[in-house]
C-alpha cells in the first residue's frame, strides 16, 4: 500500500433506508433497489412535492429506553444505532483513554430543533427543554458516542457538508498513523427528513421532482439526472492499526490505505465545471496510499444525480483517469442523499465490493451526458477486477475528500 500505512476495518454498522445491517445494504445495493417513496414522517406545503429515502425500520427502541430517545435526535439514533453494531462486531478494544472517535455530521439534529422552536411559538419559552443547547449543537453525536462507550481519548467532530462522513474516516486513520489513539470509532449521520431542511434544498432546485416515478428519482451520471433525494442513515466503522488487530485476533474486515483532502475555493455551492478539486482530492489519497490511478478497480462516486455535481465529478475522473476508465457505481441511486452520512455508508458499501468481489449497479442508470467518458456500471453486478476501491465525497462550500480501500 505505499509509504503510508494502512489501518484495519475492524467493525462496521449501517441504519439507512436501504438496509439495516451490513449485508441489508449490500443486498439492496446488489439489486440496484430504490428505496425512495412519499414522504410520511413530515407534513409537507402543498408545493413541496418531493420523495424521500425513510428508513422506517429502525426507531432505536431496540437499543434505547423511550426517557432516553426523548433527549436525542434521529441523527444521534442512527448514529449509536450503527456505531453500536460495529463495535460490537470488532469487539474488545484498547483502554478508554487510547480509544477515539470521529464523527461527520451536516446539520445536525435538526428535527429536534424545529420542534423545540415550536414549543417556544406554542407553549412560551418555559416549556423549551433546558438541554436544548447541547443536544442541538453538531457535536452532540460525538458527545452521545463517548458518553454510551466510556470514550476518553480525542473526540472530534468534522462538518464538512456532504465530505463529512469519509473525511471522518479520514481523519480516524491520521489518528492511528500519529499515534495518538489506538481505536478510533469512525463515521458519519444525518438525518434532514424534516420541514425546514426540505424546504431548504427545494428552494435551491437541487432536489429531484420526479415524484411520480421513485424508482427514476435519484438517478446519478444518467443524462436526464435532475437532483437528489434526501435520505437519513449513518454509517460507522472501527479502525485500529493492522497489527494491533491481528495480534488481538480482531477479524480485519477491510483497510483504509489513502486519504485526501481538498478544496475547491470556487464557489459556494457549485463545484469548479472541470472538477479541479475533485481531480487534486483523488490523486492525494491515491498518493498518500502509494499507487497510481491504475490501481484503482472500481471508483464508488459521490453521483447526487444534480446535473452540474455530477459533471464535474465525470470531468475530474475523465481527467485522471484517461483512456483507462475504471468502472463507477454511486450507491445514493438506492440510498438516497444522506448528506453528513453518505461518505460513510459509502465506505461501507466499498468495503463490501472488495469482500463480494462485486460492484453494483447505479438504479435508474440508462445513458450518460454525451460528452462524458465514463464507465457507468449499469443494470447488474459486475465483477471487481484486481486493485483498491477509491471512494469520494464532494460538499457544498467545495471540501472534498476521498479515501481508498483495500481488501483484507
Amino acid at each position: 500500500m505505499g509509504d503510508g500505512s494502512p489501518v484495519a476495518i475492524v467493525g462496521m454498522g449501517v441504519k439507512s433506508g436501504a438496509g439495516n445491517s451490513p449485508k441489508e445494504l449490500w443486498d439492496c445495493l446488489r439489486d440496484a433497489r430504490t428505496t425512495a417513496g412519499p414522504i410520511t414522517r413530515v407534513e409537507l406545503p402543498p408545493e413541496l412535492e418531493l420523495l424521500a429515502c425513510e428508513n422506517n425500520d429502525f426507531t432505536g427502541a431496540e437499543y434505547f429506553p423511550k426517557h432516553q430517545l426523548r433527549r436525542m435526535d434521529r441523527t444521534h439514533v442512527l448514529a449509536l444505532g450503527a456505531a453500536i453494531d460495529a463495535v460490537d462486531e470488532a469487539g474488545t478494544g484498547p483502554a478508554p483513554e487510547r480509544t477515539a472517535i470521529v464523527v461527520g455530521v451536516s446539520y445536525g439534529a435538526i428535527q429536534y430543533l424545529e420542534d423545540q422552536y415550536k414549543t417556544l411559538l406554542e407553549r412560551g419559552p418555559a416549556r423549551v427543554n433546558p438541554l436544548t443547547t447541547p443536544i442541538t449543537m453538531v457535536n452532540s453525536t460525538a458527545a452521545y458516542l463517548s458518553l454510551h462507550f466510556g470514550v476518553k481519548g480525542p473526540s472530534n467532530t468534522i462538518s464538512n457538508a456532504c465530505a463529512s462522513g469519509t473525511t471522518a474516516i479520514g481523519e480516524g486513520m491520521r489518528l492511528l498513523r500519529d499515534g495518538m489513539a489506538d481505536r478510533v470509532i469512525a463515521g458519519g449521520t444525518d438525518a434532514q427528513i424534516a420541514l425546514s431542511a426540505l424546504t431548504f434544498y427545494w428552494r435551491m432546485e437541487a432536489m429531484s421532482s420526479n415524484v411520480s416515478d421513485p424508482a427514476r428519482a435519484c438517478r446519478p451520471f444518467d443524462r436526464d439526472r435532475d437532483g437528489f433525494v434526501m435520505g437519513e442513515g449513518a454509517g460507522f466503522t472501527v479502525l485500529e492499526r493492522v497489527d494491533d488487530a491481528r495480534a488481538a485476533g480482531h477479524e480485519v474486515l477491510g483497510l483504509v490505505g489513502g486519504y485526501g483532502a481538498t478544496t475547491d475555493a470556487h464557489h459556494l455551492v457549485a463545484p469548479c465545471d472541470d472538477g479541479d478539486g475533485a481531480r487534486r482530492c483523488m490523486e492525494a489519497a491515491l498518493a498518500d496510499a502509494g499507487l497510481a490511478p491504475s490501481d484503482v478497480a472500481n471508483i464508488n462516486a459521490h453521483g447526487t444525480a444534480t446535473p452540474r455535481s455530477d459533471a464535474a465529478e465525470a470531468r475530474a475522473i475523465e481527467a485522471l483517469f484517461g483512456e483507462s476508465q475504471p468502472p463507477i457505481t454511486a450507491v445514493k441511486s438506492a440510498t438516497g442523499h444522506l448528506l453528513g452520512g453518505s461518505g460513510a455508508v459509502e465506505a461501507v458499501s466499498a468495503v463490501l465490493t472488495l469482500r463480494e468481489r462485486e460492484i453494483p449497479p447505479v438504479g435508474g442508470f440508462e445513458s450518460a451526458d454525451d460528452d462524458a467518458r465514463i464507465d457507468v456500471v449499469a443494470d447488474h453486478p459486475r465483477p471487481l477486477g484486481e486493485g483498491v476501491v477509491l471512494s469520494n465525497s464532494f460538499g457544498f462550500g467545495g471540501h472534498n475528500g476521498c479515501i481508498v480501500l483495500a481488501a483484507r
